[in-house]
């Protein structure tokens, strides 16, 4: 895999690098008595300087980015061992032109001490331009690879939190996956228990739990619901169980919100398992019935019901609040709120943030 380093993030800090050393250089010469044309001379021979700076010190970034053997193989070092020398024959060449220019009377100043273009020979002259071009390139150089350096730190963390997101999004289909068969297999259950006590209550169960399997498995692959679809999923459970139950089981749903409320998401297949793990934990009976309540509290939804446990629960797959839990966990970090005393068991399911 090879990177691409940030072209247009090195070219704008580039510019501002230069903008910096263009306001340096005019308080420099401000100092100086120069000419309007020696003014632009300066201006445009260290311009040409800078720039040529900045576009080797680019492009050999951007060569040595394209020849990464591994994806994280350093590539400033060779980077600036090829890039001091370039920029080391681009700064004599500059500095021999304003020495010429001074030279002719063409480009003349009066310099101040450790300032401007001074008639230096042998190894002074050498030691000055080895030393400005070292400062001058060193800068430009560390300024782009720390550019480089916090892109790469940037992508990665990008690359990371688009890996854990689709891991989320996997691992949550996965448990979206192993509600539908706990579910099926309870309901099948029922359904035979129905065949052999009430044929035609069983005709009705089969239709019911027709339309509502076509809902729950081709209605939602996001992973995530509105509140309307699932009080509709919850109704369309409950209507089943009525069939099943009859007086012994009330079903209310306490909302008295506004549209937009109904708008605002739950994890996919989230309030029904509660409902079924209410009717599977406790007696159902005419003179007792059992009672579920929908309501809001805070930013929450609240499933209710008063407690009335069996002495023996009927067998089932057994992990549908389990798998809620986990789903829960997953998609915001907090866990599932369950109350309980002698006379209520309550769940408090948190209403994703937007």
């Amino acid at each position: 895999m090879q990177y691409t380093i940030p072209l247009k993030v090195l070219v704008r800090e580039s510019g501002r690098l230069f903008l910096f050393f263009l306001v340096g250089t005019v308080l420099i010469t401000s100092l100086q008595e120069l000419s309007l044309k020696g003014l632009l001379i300066k201006f445009i021979t260290l311009s040409t300087l800078f720039i040529s700076y900045f576009a080797i010190n680019i492009v050999l970034f951007s060569f040595f980015d394209k020849r990464r053997k591994y994806p994280g193989e350093r590539i400033s070092r060779k980077t600036f061992a090829i890039g001091y020398p370039l920029t080391l024959i681009v700064f004599t060449l500059q500095h021999t032109l304003l020495l010429y220019l001074h030279n002719t009377g063409i480009f003349v100043q009066k310099s101040l001490p450790g300032t401007g273009v001074e008639p230096l020979n042998g190894w002074q002259l050498a030691i000055f331009i080895s030393y400005a071009n070292f400062v001058m390139y060193t800068f430009i150089f560390l300024i782009h690879n720390f550019v480089i350096d916090q892109y790469e730190k940037n992508r990665i963390q990008m690359e990371l939190l688009q890996l854990k997101a689709s891991n989320m999004e996997t691992t949550n289909q996965l448990l979206q996956q192993q509600i539908k068969p706990h579910f099926l297999f309870n309901a099948l259950n029922i359904l035979k228990s129905l065949i052999r006590k009430d044929p035609k209550s069983a005709e009705t169960y089969l239709l019911k739990l027709s339309d509502f399997l076509r809902v729950t498995i081709t209605k939602n692959k996001s992973g995530t619901a509105t509140i309307r679809e699932e009080l509709k999923i919850c109704n369309d459970y409950m209507e089943m169980q009525k069939i099943r139950f009859g007086d012994a089981l009330i079903y209310h749903v306490n909302l008295n919100e506004k549209d937009e409320f109904y708008n605002k998401k739950l994890p996919f297949f989230s309030i029904q398992p509660l409902l079924e793990n209410a009717i599977k934990h406790n007696e159902l009976t005419p003179e007792n019935p059992l009672c579920i309540t929908i309501e809001t509290e805070g930013n929450s939804i609240i499933v209710q019901n008063n407690l009335q446990l069996k002495t023996k629960v009927e067998v089932s797959t057994g992990n549908g609040h389990s798998i809620l839990k986990e789903r829960y966990k997953l998609l915001t970090g907090d866990d599932v709120q369950i109350d309980q005393n002698d006379k209520a068991y309550s769940v408090s399911l948190k209403i994703l943030d937007e």
